[in-house]
């Protein structure tokens, strides 16, 4: 069983961050991830808040972040994440998926958020046959086509922005009366002629055969309710976090689901910490990013503690 000083559990912005502040330390360190690398940053159409670039996409910034790991000499696994995990004595065991076993003085747990299902009739029946909850990943299969995405939201009006550039028709669905973006996108939304934004609108259910053919939807203001043909549907309804390692190892968490930590980043298990989205924070990859550093850091302090 390899032994390491310091296992890192997902590879978006908080846990890379994170990675190279420990490299930087001296920490023997491991990343380990079940799926793509970049988390929810590297599905984001495009990236206008994150210092040092005006612009560029999700896929880009979560590239280079990758680029500058590499030049520490560490690359990523993807598709072999952590199955199981659990602490005995001062160390921690984890089980990747491959059956590989590691010894970690500590652990960090970075594993973000995954997009909220709504739980309506069709939309489980209809995934990746017209719904979808990634625009980057399937917005170019719906060129010339009529979309919907749901949530008005920074995520869900950034992505509403890009599908109808590509898009015949595009309509965006808020549950509320107002839209909760930022309020630079607001007079973009107003340049998409054919962008048509339903607020206090309540979806229903998505029809179809064999693929999507149109949602059911509810003015929340007068209650009469349509029927919408579309292609596709792109849901943006919040997030949910990945806590399932976290419940396995009895950490504390809230009635969200969100890890609990402390001003240092760790959790309510010694040596246990958490960073990022996966703590309910601001979902934000600059935020990310800095707690994932700060969790690095305090991890070293702790290891060189246990030394002592």
């Amino acid at each position: 069983m390899e032994k390491i000083d310091l296992a890192i559990i997902g590879s978006g912005p908080a846990g890379i961050a994170a990675a190279i502040y420990a490299l930087r330390r001296g920490l023997s360190t491991r990343i380990f991830e079940s799926e793509a690398v970049g988390g929810q940053a590297a599905k984001a159409v495009f990236v206008e808040n994150y210092p040092g670039f005006a612009k560029l996409t999700g896929q880009e910034l979560a590239q280079k972040m990758q680029e500058h790991l590499a030049s520490f000499g560490l690359e990523i696994e993807e598709g072999n994440g952590v199955a199981k995990i659990k602490k005995t004595g001062k160390e921690f065991e984890l089980e990747l998926e491959n059956r590989q076993k590691f010894a970690a003085k500590t652990v960090l747990l970075a594993t973000g958020t995954e997009n909220r299902k709504l739980g309506l009739p069709g939309e489980k029946e209809f995934y990746g046959k017209g719904v979808s909850y990634c625009a980057n990943c399937d917005g170019p299969f719906f060129r010339g086509k009529k979309i919907a995405v749901i949530g008005g939201g920074n995520s869900g009006v950034t992505n509403a922005l890009y599908l109808s550039e590509m898009a015949s028709k595009a309509f965006l669905v808020e549950f509320m009366p107002e839209l909760n973006c930022d309020e630079i996108y607001l007079p973009l939304l107003a340049k998409q002629k054919n962008l048509e934004i339903l607020k206090n609108t309540q979806l229903l259910e998505v029809i179809g055969k064999e693929k999507v053919e149109a949602i059911r939807a509810k003015d929340r203001k007068t209650n009469s309710e349509k029927k919408i043909l579309l292609d596709g549907i792109f849901i943006y309804a919040g997030l949910s976090p990945r806590n399932g390692l976290a419940k396995q190892l009895g950490a504390r968490i809230d009635e969200k689901g969100f890890v609990k930590v402390n001003a240092n980043m760790m959790g309510s298990i010694e040596g246990f910490f958490a960073a990022g989205d996966i703590t309910g924070g601001l979902a934000q990859a600059v935020w990310a990013a800095a707690e994932g550093a700060k969790a690095a850091l305090e991890a070293y302090n702790y290891i060189k503690g246990m030394q002592k």
